[in-house]
């Protein structure tokens, strides 16, 4: 089965207990929009540099969600689905969400900066498992004059 989110409620509620008592039982919706742009995000920012990395053309082999390490975006899923979800809790301008959001928005950043930078752990032949030598490592490049 395809992957639809990389975290749940239960993910918000460990960080906001109060997240599910503010007038929405269930932030399905946002997961799936936070899903839908971190992956957008990985593709553009990691994937097509990565896949390069392992002789794959990422035209031709397409990033698949699937093949990311268990729960290793989940923090970055779970700050984008609060961004999203305080983005539609508020009502207007100055309104206290409006803070929330932001917060959550600037941590989405910085968790972002940390996974772009550090790589990702990519299940590159489909094993189902992430083997050391999937564990992406950015390879430094050097120019030297002539």
């Amino acid at each position: 089965m395809a992957l639809e989110y990389y975290s749940t409620d239960a993910d918000l509620v460990k960080i906001r207990p109060n997240i599910l008592s503010l007038g929405v039982d269930d932030w399905t919706e946002q997961h799936k929009k936070a899903f839908a742009i971190i992956n957008r995000v990985i593709e553009l920012r990691w994937y097509k540099d990565a896949a390069k990395e392992y002789s794959l053309d990422w035209r031709d082999t397409a990033f698949s969600p699937d093949l990311v390490e268990d729960g290793y975006l989940k923090d970055l899923s779970v700050y984008k689905t609060f961004e999203l979800a305080y983005l539609f809790l508020m009502k207007g301008t100055d309104d206290p969400f409006e803070k929330q959001m932001k917060a959550f928005r600037d941590r989405y950043n910085e968790e972002l900066k940390m996974v772009l930078a550090m790589g990702i752990n990519y299940d590159w032949d489909g094993s189902g498992v992430v083997v050391d030598t999937e564990r992406y490592q950015r390879t430094p490049r050097r120019l030297t004059r002539v």
